[in-house]
């Protein structure tokens, strides 16, 4: 596993039917996690990302929030299933047929690359934001428990395209393992439904022509949707404010912020010179 990821021009689902969720539409959305994944898989890409995240605690905006893509995972009431929602880029098979197989100069069609991603996809406009599902049937047959991290895994997968194994390969291999591919569980305090979480996105906005990096991505999508369901984090360790810099981009950690209430373990991490060293005994204690 080597080059560059982005969400720029990826196959989806290789022609397949679109995704039915019509059974999970009425179901209420009880948590998500956000599932922070490195847009590069090469060793020196994934080496300088944690310089950088580093660097980010003691300069403001030093680190480049594109260089994650970024997935929300839904929890489901009544349900062991999970949902997977993200918007990028993503040009479906029919798209691409018609707007880049015909092209004569054949520059385009450098983005008709091998896919191993099988996974099928409901799309919420024509492309562009989407949904899928894992099962807990489907989970299961990766590992022989459920978890976070196999589904951090799995959305990986799909994201550079390998299958589960080739993945588990790759780590392997790798020094700093998964320290990249971060998580941040949260509670849900709007538990609205599948359906109008969705109502909230069906606009020509989040479709794929419309997707800018750095402004209108993956990143400001996710932001949207923790705002919508006033998604709270779980877990305090996450809210360590040198933690979150290094963790999230700014603007998931501004929706955030306006969704919870005031902590005082965020409040004395921004505190110049005595935040760091709050933070430091804070990160050795959790």
């Amino acid at each position: 596993m080597s080059g560059s990821y982005i969400s720029t021009g990826l196959l989806t689902n290789n022609g397949l039917n679109q995704l039915s969720i019509d059974k999970y539409l009425n179901k209420n959305i009880k948590g998500l996690t956000i599932h922070v994944i490195p847009l590069f898989t090469n060793k020196i890409f994934l080496n300088t990302q944690i310089i950088l995240r580093i660097l980010k605690i003691f300069v403001p905006l030093i680190y480049n929030p594109s260089l994650s893509h970024i997935a929300i995972q839904l929890d489901l009431e009544n349900s062991e299933d999970v949902l997977i929602i993200e918007y990028g880029q993503y040009l479906t098979e029919d798209y691409l047929n018609k707007n880049y197989i015909s092209n004569s100069s054949g520059s385009s069609n450098n983005l008709k690359r091998e896919n191993k991603n099988e996974n099928i996809y409901y799309y919420i406009n024509k492309d562009g934001a989407r949904i899928t599902i894992f099962t807990a049937e489907y989970l299961k047959k990766f590992e022989s428990y459920i978890s976070d991290f196999v589904i951090s895994r799995l959305i990986a997968c799909q994201y550079y395209k390998i299958s589960y194994e080739d993945y588990k390969n790759f780590l392997s291999k790798k020094f700093f393992g998964e320290l990249n591919f971060v998580k941040v569980t949260c509670e849900v305090i709007n538990r609205i439904t599948i359906k109008e979480l969705i109502n909230h996105f069906k606009e020509e906005k989040w479709e794929a022509k419309n997707y800018i990096i750095n402004y209108h991505d993956c990143q400001s999508f996710a932001s949207e949707i923790i705002k919508i369901l006033k998604a709270v984090r779980k877990n305090e360790e996450d809210k360590i404010r040198c933690i979150e810099k290094m963790e999230l981009p700014d603007c998931i950690i501004r929706s955030l912020w306006k969704n919870e209430p005031l902590s005082l373990l965020n409040t004395l991490g921004r505190i110049p010179i005595f935040g760091f060293f709050h933070d430091l005994y804070k990160s050795f204690k959790y």
